[in-house]
């Protein structure tokens, strides 16, 4: 009677499967759950801190996310329910992807401040080396051994879930009661509390953020004659500066400097002293603006003269899309007797950036590859350190061929995020940024004694804001145009203002240094000059936004406006600014010989 009531061997593994399985669907419902209170929290501390509303955000956030929770738990209630390891195992899949998605959101929230959008997933997804420099930098943070911890739950959770059969019906009841309360909750938020706020897409959830994107529809022939003929009519001024100093340039596009890091741009800290001190001495702008959010953005600024704004057609833009010799930076300098040169001490390789260097013509092309780095200790994007970087180009300057002027564009990376520290191996802003700014002031005097500010010009411009939350202080001070201000030095053999107070914009970068080679330029009034003693400000400037990739932002005056890219329906949101209808045909224009250099460049790549 007594050995009857043993468990016999098969039952005890197929209880323990049970079991686990139990745990597991458990386990992927309450991720899920702490991944949306975590998204909540992380909406509202960054927006709460600069609208001044901490606590408005919670119900919201909670709200978009209970409509993904209501369905996870739908299938988890399927799950449950099933008998065929097939369907079963189809379901599992589809909750841990949802599941993934929404760890990946909160990570890259937490990480740059930006949602994730799948059209980066086809930019960025093939750069694992990158990629992963960054990510192993972030595991070194003080929580890092906590996310890789709860990685690993998350990897561990569908396979527990997929090693039993047996339905569960009970469980599948409260997973099934659960999902119709949730889907209540986020009915009930969305109608009786709705949050009526610029940023929006801060607050939706990762799914409703990747529908479809109005920025992708396409232009109509008519309506592109249209534009043109409109983009026509905006007035241009053709110039040549009769006497020109034709000095050497070196542009230092420092990454993530932010103008809210500098006490002398008004920022609340004090991360820069040795740049401000620069700019005291020299030249420096309080209106400067960043025409992207991304280093790329920059790089098409300042390289091809071209607004960084996504072309029709496509959910993200590539350096293809502005691959044009003609107009850009090397093009510019080849034509007026100049070395062109482009250093960074990151990889080229990311996104194709050197293809595109060398497609638009740069003569000198330096990265990580460089073996003047050979044995040098690696961090993000296996670059070397600042002061490293700077080093090499010191030695390039030293060697080359001092008749021929040249224009240089030298990007970092120390800066980057997660903003680790060289020194200290720790992940710390301030001191990443300190470091940066002690390296530039190194630089500088390096110049300085070797003798280039007697026929050179050093510029210093932040590629973008940092990817993290605006202050309180600077949207108060600055409104929307907070996302877009950054530093700009310089110093040198030029004759401007110590102080520019007008609006400038990297995209002015080109304009005014062929004013500076001497070369006869066509700008239209939406482009300024600022290298000369009377600098001429563009009408506007245009700002690419991070946080909703349908819409641009233009500054005129003390006003913003918003522009939302449609295809045919283009148009602003709010009030509009001045000349509206030109302005927007310039940019539909644009946008559409975007998309036309980027398949020439793709059926050229065919051939």
């Amino acid at each position: 009677m007594q050995s009857s009531l043993i468990p016999s061997g098969p039952a005890r593994p197929h209880r323990l499967a049970d079991l686990a399985q139990g745990m597991a669907l458990v386990g992927i419902v309450l991720a899920a759950a702490l991944l949306f209170l975590g998204r909540a929290w992380l909406v509202d501390a960054i927006v709460g801190t600069y609208t001044g509303c901490h606590g408005c955000f919670v119900a919201a956030a909670l709200g978009a996310d209970a409509w993904l929770w209501a369905g996870l738990l739908g299938l988890m209630a399927l799950v449950a329910l099933s008998r065929r390891r097939l369907l079963r195992g189809l379901l599992i899949l589809l909750a841990f992807a949802l599941l993934v998605i929404v760890a990946a959101d909160l990570v890259i929230f937490d990480l740059l401040n930006q949602r994730l959008h799948l059209g980066d997933i086809g930019r960025f997804g093939g750069e694992f080396a990158a990629n992963w420099s960054v990510l192993e930098a972030n595991l070194h943070s003080p929580r890092g051994w906590l996310k890789l911890a709860g990685a690993l739950l998350l990897l561990a959770l569908p396979v527990l879930a997929s090693v039993s059969t047996r339905p569960r019906p009970r469980m599948a009841r409260i997973f099934g009661v659960l999902a119709l309360c949730s889907a209540v909750a986020a009915l009930v938020i969305h109608l009786r509390d709705p949050v009526h706020y610029v940023h929006a897409v801060l607050i939706d959830n990762v799914l409703a953020v990747n529908l479809p994107q109005t920025s992708v529809r396409p232009f109509s022939a008519g309506f592109l004659d249209t534009q043109r003929a409109l983009a026509a009519a905006v007035p241009q001024q053709c110039e040549r500066n009769a006497q020109p100093q034709r000095p050497s340039v070196i542009v230092v596009l420092v990454e993530s400097l932010s103008s809210w890091q500098s006490r002398l741009l008004g920022g609340a800290v004090d991360w820069t002293p040795r740049l401000d001190a620069i700019a005291r001495d020299n030249h420096y702008f309080t209106r400067f603006y960043a025409n992207g959010f991304t280093t790329s953005g920059a790089e098409v600024a300042i390289g091809s003269g071209q607004l960084p704004i996504y072309p029709p057609g496509v959910l993200e833009y590539t350096f293809d899309h502005f691959a044009e010799r003609r107009g850009s930076l090397p093009g510019l300098a080849t034509a007026n007797g100049y070395e062109s040169a482009f250093f960074t001490p990151g990889d080229t390789g990311f996104l194709d950036l050197g293809r595109w260097l060398k497609q638009i013509g740069f003569d000198t092309i330096s990265g990580a590859d460089d073996p003047w780095y050979a044995g040098r200790e690696r961090w993000q994007f296996n670059s070397v350190e600042d002061s490293v970087f700077y080093q090499r180009f010191v030695d390039w300057l030293d060697h080359r061929d001092k008749a021929k002027p040249f224009v240089s564009v030298l990007l970092t990376v120390s800066s980057h995020p997660p903003f680790l520290d060289p020194r200290s191996h720790k992940i710390d802003p301030e001191r990443s940024f300190r470091y940066v700014d002690e390296q530039i002031g190194v630089f500088h005097e390096a110049l300085r004694q070797r003798g280039f500010f007697d026929h050179g010009v050093l510029i210093v411009m932040g590629d973008h804001r940092t990817m993290t939350p605006l202050h309180e202080d600077e949207f108060a001070a600055h409104g929307e145009r907070a996302y877009a201000r950054v530093p700009m030095v310089v110093s040198g053999k030029v004759e401007m203002p110590a102080v520019v107070e007008d609006a400038f914009q990297q995209t002015d970068l080109l304009p005014s240094l062929a004013w500076q080679f001497g070369a006869e330029h066509c700008r239209s009034a939406y482009s300024g000059n600022f290298l000369r003693s009377d600098p001429e400000a563009p009408a506007i400037v245009v700002h690419a936004r991070g946080d909703d990739r349908n819409r641009i932002d233009i500054y005129e005056d003390d006003s913003v406006s918003g522009f939302l890219l449609d295809g045919d329906e283009s148009r602003w949101i709010g009030e509009a600014p001045d000349d509206a209808e030109h302005i927007a045909a310039w940019i539909n224009v644009q946008r559409a010989e975007a998309a036309a250099r980027g398949q020439r460049v793709r059926q050229a790549g065919k051939r």
